[in-house]
């Protein structure tokens, strides 16, 4: 039986993967990792994801992460916490590896009783043309603003093809009027929905715009018996936690 940290594995495995081929990058995928390679010098979608406790590829992670290494392009790890073991710190330690954050692992077990609430406040767009996804992009990297990420991102969504996602992915932009506002990314797997991305432009927080984009995702997921699945900030757990999801486990993250 697939434990709850493995649907969010899982889950998040299928983002890189898409958002890998999207920009015709390189996803190598192994039984114990994934690594992400978009060939774009950007830690926010090149990603090592490992996969089990053990480490029994070394040869074809190092391999991956050289490549990263050779040509100067940043890189993060993501590791479920009951994985960081010996092992994988070693590994971290020699790639001057740092911890940057934490993250909680969340879950919803089924959207049957999610409030079907009609959005008030924002016009809520399914990205489906260029213009929308320029529009997207602008909130998404309005978050790296003042850093050297922001103009990384710039290029990634340039190269960005829509074509290349499956139906399995659903991008949503939020306007007030003309202005768009908020983003939010829906991920079907084979046994999850994945939320991502639930992003508010920094001068239009605290209006609820965020949670009204979140419910939107909740009622869009077609499969009510699937669970869905998310990774909180510590601050923002309280959130999801009102519309019943629960912690099920803790990601680190290293850059």
């Amino acid at each position: 039986m697939i434990t709850n940290q493995q649907l969010v594995i899982n889950n998040f495995e299928e983002k890189l993967k898409v958002f890998t081929h999207a920009v015709s990058g390189e996803l190598t995928k192994e039984e114990d990792f994934v690594i992400a390679n978009t060939e774009i010098p950007t830690n926010t979608f090149n990603v090592l994801l490992p996969k089990s406790p053990s480490i029994k590829n070394a040869v074809k992670i190092r391999h991956g992460v050289d490549n990263f290494s050779f040509k100067e392009h940043p890189f993060s790890t993501w590791i479920d916490a009951r994985y960081l073991n010996d092992d994988w710190k070693k590994l971290m330690q020699e790639y001057d590896l740092k911890e940057a954050e934490r993250n909680v692992m969340m879950k919803l077990e089924n959207t049957f009783n999610v409030d079907q609430k009609i959005s008030q406040q924002l016009m809520i767009t399914h990205v489906r043309n260029n213009e929308e996804l320029m529009k997207y992009k602008e909130v998404f990297v309005s978050l790296f603003e003042g850093t050297p990420e922001k103009d990384v991102l710039e290029s990634y969504f340039n190269k960005f093809s829509q074509t290349k996602l499956g139906s399995e992915v659903q991008m949503f932009i939020g306007c007030i009027g003309e202005m768009t506002v908020t983003t939010g990314l829906l991920i079907e797997s084979k046994d999850s929905y994945g939320i991502y991305d639930v992003m508010t432009k920094e001068t239009f927080r605290g209006q609820g715009y965020g949670s009204e984009m979140f419910q939107f995702l909740l009622n869009q997921t077609k499969d009510k018996q699937k669970p869905v699945v998310l990774q909180a900030s510590e601050d923002g757990k309280n959130i999801y936690k009102r519309f019943g999801f629960i912690d099920v486990g803790e990601m680190v993250v290293f850059e």
